[in-house]
């Protein structure tokens, strides 16, 4: 099982049986991290963990040049339909769900967002980098506003090739649910919080995976984010488990 790294959250995985697509997003003007414009060109079937903008807002564009289709929860399908992306091409899914796409096993599972606390929105609303991207702020506002999740954060266990890969959404799960463990590769988003190792920590023992890819803390889409120091949880996976950093575009293959 191959798993490449595109920048934020967007991810492909790929089998010899074929290939799946999850949250592809182009990074907003500025951000040091690069797509190929046809990056995501192909796929037959995308999933989506959030309805949140740095999640979804690419796809009407991915959508008007591909002819795959989306899986994802209620909230981001309506959102995507009242963009123009066609019902047909959005099919709805739930947590608890199995999914069958290109020969591999998916399994959804309710989790939960990572909690922004005020301390890392101060330092991102008064930071300089509002001035140096004041070009995208009013897209950044507008996606907070107009992308809900409404709690509806999922994450997959996806199952090919006698290997298994379990990747999440946000950094949260929930108490209520009954997770896998030992997979793998565990997929951790480190972004979002003033403290991200806690919950990052909480979650890998929690889940056990036999190694680690973190995703999503880069500076896709400044200035609502910047690129986030993982000396931290490096060092704490450090002679305990593998964790793969990668730069957009490398792969691992589990």
């Amino acid at each position: 099982m191959k798993v490449t790294w595109f920048g934020t959250a967007s991810l492909a995985v790929e089998t010899a049986a074929g290939r799946l697509l999850i949250d592809p997003f182009f990074p907003l003007k500025g951000s040091p991290t690069r797509v190929a414009p046809d990056a995501y060109a192909g796929y037959e079937d995308i999933l989506v963990t959030h309805g949140h903008f740095d999640h979804i807002m690419s796809l009407p564009g991915i959508m008007r040049e591909g002819r795959g289709v989306i899986h994802c929860t209620d909230t981001p399908r309506r959102t995507l339909m009242a963009l123009d992306v066609p019902a047909e091409r959005v099919i709805p899914f739930k947590a608890g769900d199995v999914l069958a796409l290109q020969g591999m096993n998916v399994q959804v599972f309710q989790t939960r967002h990572v909690v922004i606390d005020r301390a890392l929105l101060r330092r991102t609303l008064l930071n300089p980098r509002m001035l140096q991207y004041a070009g995208n702020v009013a897209t950044v506002l507008f996606g907070l506003r107009n992308y809900p999740e409404n709690g509806e954060i999922v994450g997959f266990l996806i199952e090919g090739d006698g290997r298994s890969l379990y990747v999440l959404g946000s950094l949260g799960l929930d108490d209520g649910t009954d997770y896998p463990t030992g997979m793998d590769l565990l997929v951790l988003p480190y972004q979002g919080a003033s403290d991200l190792l806690t919950p990052g920590m909480k979650i890998v023992d929690h889940l056990k995976p036999k190694a680690v890819l973190l995703d999503h803390f880069d500076d896709s889409f400044p200035p609502g984010t910047g690129p986030v120091d993982v000396s931290d949880i490096r060092q704490a996976l450090e002679g305990r488990l593998p964790l793969h950093i990668l730069r957009p575009g490398e792969s691992v293959t589990v």
